[in-house]
């Protein structure tokens, strides 16, 4: 049953790809569930969804590079977004509700926050449908809209975001900001040794710990290794979205879902080898 009173949590999820959906022993798998159980145990009335697999990348139509495109296709139809796997990856299903009230709840937080919107008629990209497809199922009657980063490689862009998200909280809505801790696919694909992967994904997991995570994760993007553990900035700036949604009682209330370096195969590894992953749930005050 929905708790009518109570106000949105917020979540970090790293998504992985289309395999992890199947290494059901894995951390990540498990923890997708543990995440899944959390959201089941206490219904919110929605989830708003903001994936690295959707940008505003026409920055030239809009007033801002901080403007975002929010999904007007109630639907939620599924795009796999993913290449040259097995064709069984591309027949998954996972199905979800939608409805008016978080679309409003949704369109009134960010124009409240100052940010612009255009609509597009699109569906769930992999950051989103496969890490919920192991958390609740291929159906759920929970609505869910998605909502694309900004445009700007500013990271303040994505905390701004989620600033202007928080509002939805106050609705009875939970943000879900999907990601990578640590994404170079280069390297992981051609067997190449990450050693920026253990101490990125340190830096991160202590600057949630900080008084200030906000200022501390900025800080970390200015570090020599981010550009190795993040060649490109999509996968990071929705856990910038999330701390933005916090507020400072929020920042307090946080839980591990997992943290860790995960192989191909969806081994745990104490090595280089593998991608960095980090899971947490902000409980509101």
């Amino acid at each position: 049953m929905v708790n009518q009173t109570k106000k949105g949590d917020v979540y970090f999820l790293s998504h992985g790809g289309p395999p992890t959906i199947e290494q059901y022993s894995s951390s990540p798998y498990k923890a997708w569930q543990k995440f899944g159980k959390m959201i089941e145990e206490n219904l919110s009335k929605g989830i708003v969804c903001v994936s690295a697999h959707w940008e505003n990348e026409d920055e030239s139509s809009f007033k801002s590079p901080n403007d975002v495109v929010v999904n007007s296709n109630n639907k939620n139809p599924l795009i796999y977004d993913f290449y040259n796997f097995p064709q069984r990856f591309y027949e998954l299903k996972f199905q979800s509700a939608f409805d008016q009230e978080i679309e409003s709840s949704v369109l009134n937080a960010l124009k409240e926050g100052g940010i612009s919107i255009t609509r597009e008629d699109r569906g769930f990209d992999h950051g989103v449908w496969v890490p919920f497809r192991a958390a609740l199922g291929e159906t759920t009657t929970i609505p869910i809209i998605q909502v694309s980063l900004p445009a700007s490689s500013d990271p303040k862009s994505s905390i701004r975001l989620g600033e202007a998200l928080s509002r939805v909280k106050e609705d009875g809505y939970t943000i879900v900001a999907t990601g990578q801790v640590v994404h170079n696919l280069r390297d992981l694909f051609t067997g190449s040794s990450m050693p920026y992967t253990k101490p990125f994904l340190k830096a991160v997991s202590d600057s949630l710990e900080s008084s200030d995570p906000k200022s501390s994760i900025l800080d970390a993007i200015k570090s020599p290794i981010y550009k190795q553990a993040h060649p490109t900035n999509e996968h990071f700036y929705p856990l910038l979205v999330a701390l933005g949604a916090l507020s400072k009682e929020d920042e307090r209330n946080k839980q591990d879902l997992f943290v860790g370096i995960v192989d191909m195969q969806g081994n745990d590894v104490d090595s280089n080898l593998g991608l960095g992953w980090g899971m947490w749930k902000w409980s509101s005050s």
